[in-house]
């Protein structure tokens, strides 16, 4: 093994999260001062990131299987259904809170048109979902999952990915309000992770789900009813994770005998 090999292996993490983190930061940073769509296209800092390190870090086997997860479809029916409605589920008990606690939905919600909302369902799935979990899901958590529990390694994601969301709260105007949804979320897609061979594809499409789903309910209400609509995502959110992992356990659903199935993680120490 060279000796750069062997820096970006035992560094993979530290410099995958150093380019996803400088992207985000860059990109939103120079938005705020040069308004343009191009910068967007930085939000494709952990896709790019993880491809990057892992071609570097594990070589041509590993990029394969990198990319492999992109496209591993073969899980059952059962786990498309739950990363497609679970965010739902979970937005239709905190609208219902929001209203026995005193909301009130708005007479007339401004909804998208149809050709905004087609666009709009394009851009989540095949440019926010596929610019980030492949790097979140596909390069850091199997690694974070190598001498960690399932939940222990989903917190530590779900802050780092907190720290990547960072700068939609200083140039976005967006409230940190949401950082607890985004750990416990975590939780969420490791579980699903455990349970479909790790596959990426179904990290997108929960990701997707996630964002289509704020399209349909943030219009239903304003002002303090919104904010109190979050305040009780977040509850709910919570909530259904401490139940998941009460069921599942700190492994949420990883058997004793799955692996990360690129073998030269293996090698790399416990704390990258």
């Amino acid at each position: 093994m060279s000796s750069s090999t062997s820096f970006f292996k035992r560094y993979a993490q530290v410099i995958f999260w150093a380019i996803a983190w400088a992207t985000s930061f860059i990109g939103w940073y120079m938005s705020s001062l040069y308004p343009s769509p191009l910068w967007g296209f930085m939000i494709w800092g952990p896709f790019i990131g993880g491809a990057l390190v892992t071609m570097l870090a594990d070589g041509r086997q590993g990029t394969k299987t990198y990319f492999s997860r992109i496209v591993r479809w073969r899980v059952g029916i059962q786990w498309y259904a739950i990363a497609l409605l679970l965010p739902v589920a979970l937005r239709l008990a905190a609208l219902g809170l929001n209203i026995i606690s005193g909301a009130t939905v708005t007479a007339t919600p401004q909804f998208m048109s149809g050709e905004d909302l087609i666009f709009e369902l394009i851009f989540i799935v095949f440019f926010i979902s596929l610019g980030e979990e492949p790097g979140f899901r596909g390069f850091a958590l199997p690694r974070l999952l190598i001498g960690r529990s399932a939940l222990a390694a989903s917190l530590i994601l779900g802050v780092l990915h907190a720290i990547w969301h960072l700068p939609l709260f200083l140039f976005n105007g967006d409230s940190p309000i949401s950082v607890p949804i985004i750990i416990s979320g975590a939780v969420f897609f490791t579980w699903l992770f455990n349970h479909t061979n790790g596959s990426v594809l179904i990290a997108m499409l929960l990701h997707a789900s996630v964002d289509i789903s704020l399209l349909f309910f943030n219009p239903l209400f304003t002002g303090a009813d919104a904010v109190r609509q979050t305040v009780w995502m977040v509850i709910v959110y919570l909530a259904v994770a401490t139940a998941l992992v009460i069921v599942t356990g700190r492994e949420l659903g990883r058997k004793p005998e799955a692996r990360a199935d690129n073998l030269s993680l293996e090698a790399m120490p416990a704390i990258e």
